[in-house]
């Protein structure tokens, strides 16, 4: 878009002047930024970065490699299909007047056998912020049609966009060139020159308009800043921004923001005073949330229980009459026990340890099935689907419908002791 404004106007001025962006500042990220790769075909070699190719014993078990032309320390890859080709982004950290001014370079390495690796660079954005976090965006234009959001049309120029907020400004680069510029401003709201993975761009902007955030760098709870600047559920007036106030107060960082956002919505649900540091800030966080969230299961199964309690009761009779002949039936090896489940009680109980749905999908009305629950040292592991019709395993699956690692030994002992099932069945006609 056409400068209309005399800020816009400004902004394009200083675009224009800026320094042009070095070959040394270029090779210092192409270095940052970039592995540098042998490919190897047979019993040859071939240096991606000079071209050179010699021959090699044993390539079987071969990681990395030193090239015998360039010296150049190599990874040896598998993923070279004609040629190999990589971008990535780099930032240069600048100012000018009042503006905060981050620069994006957009660099890609392309390599071939027998070929030196060539190198591009081009600066594809300059993001502008001033000194209350407002922010305008030069930048060159994209492929509309692109699968990419970031296919930048090489020939074009920088212009002044009309949307800020797109997905191009939150773009993370690989690196940053070590000798910033940053306003005094920046630095007055706690930067450091360091930025705990957060973008510069979103970070500047961030504690310059937000004082959560300010406060959450200044306060060095980089975690809950990292948290803060990507989902934004901390309010001045809430629950979680009143809790985190009471870390601060009691030098306590606050290391998985998530896990203990979590464990917040759990002192809440348990009426605990959140305003108190012993709930707040606990010395051991995950057995504080493993405590409360294992007590929180019971009280859903509970209520489970007595909400289903009559349909329980009535499905309970049918299943009895039609299983009650495999009642009784464990199989055992080792630290495996296996057994069929009796009561509709189990399979709810199945259902929400394993978080499948042998009860939601009323497995225990299925005549042709056997269901069957497996326990390694006493803890639940697995729930066993037989077919009655041909006495196959139809599936065994533990937490998530996954299987775990004992799952082989489990399907064993099983097909081990169809005969007893079959057995059971006998006896019932």
């Amino acid at each position: 878009m056409k400068p209309k404004t005399a800020l816009e106007i400004k902004i394009v001025e200083l675009s224009k002047n800026l320094p042009q962006v070095t070959q040394q500042q270029n090779e210092l990220a192409f270095a940052k930024c970039f592995d540098n790769y042998a490919v190897q075909s047979r019993k040859n070699l071939f240096c991606l970065e000079c071209g050179h190719n010699w021959k090699v014993a044993d390539t079987k078990k071969l990681k990395k490699i030193t090239c015998e032309k360039c010296s150049k320390r190599l990874l040896v890859t598998d993923k070279y299909n004609n040629g190999l080709k990589e971008t990535d982004y780099y930032q240069i950290i600048t100012t000018a007047d009042k503006f905060q001014i981050v620069r994006m370079i957009c660099i890609t390495k392309t390599m071939r056998k027998n070929c030196q690796c060539f190198h591009f660079a081009h600066e594809v954005m300059q993001i502008f912020i001033d000194e209350s976090g407002k922010t305008r965006t030069m930048s060159k234009n994209v492929m509309g049609l692109s699968q990419y959001f970031d296919q930048w049309i090489i020939s074009s120029e920088l212009s002044l966009k009309i949307n800020d907020n797109n997905s191009r400004f939150y773009l993370r680069p690989s690196f940053v060139q070590p000798n910033k510029k940053v306003l005094p401003v920046v630095k007055r709201n706690g930067f450091n020159g360091k930025f705990y993975g957060i973008a510069p761009q979103i970070l500047f902007k961030a504690i310059l308009s937000d004082s959560i955030a300010e406060t959450l760098l200044k306060t060095k709870q980089h975690n809950m800043l990292y948290y803060h600047i990507r989902n934004t559920s901390l309010k001045p007036t809430g629950i979680y921004w009143n809790a985190i106030k009471i870390c601060i107060r009691n030098s306590y960082n606050i290391s998985d923001a998530k896990f203990w956002i979590d464990y917040i919505d759990l002192l809440q649900h348990f009426m605990k005073d959140i305003r108190s540091p012993k709930y707040v800030c606990p010395l051991d966080l995950k057995k504080a949330h493993d405590k409360l969230m294992a007590k929180k299961v019971k009280e859903i199964w509970k209520n489970t229980v007595e909400e289903n309690k009559k349909q329980i009761g009535k499905n309970q009779r049918h299943y009895f009459k039609a299983k009650k002949q495999f009642f009784g039936l464990v199989f055992t090896e080792k630290n495996i026990s296996i057994n069929v489940i009796e009561t509709i009680k189990e399979f709810l109980e199945e259902g929400c340890i394993h978080n499948h749905c042998v009860f939601t999908n009323e497995y225990y009305k299925k005549q042709n099935s056997l269901i069957l629950s497996a326990k390694v040292n006493g803890v639940h592991a697995e729930t066993i689907q037989i077919s009655l019709e041909n006495l196959e395993i139809l599936q065994s699956r533990g937490r998530g419908n996954k299987a775990t690692r004992y799952n082989k030994e489990i399907i064993k002992l099983v097909s081990k002791n169809l005969p007893q099932i079959r057995a059971r069945m006998k006896t019932a006609c």
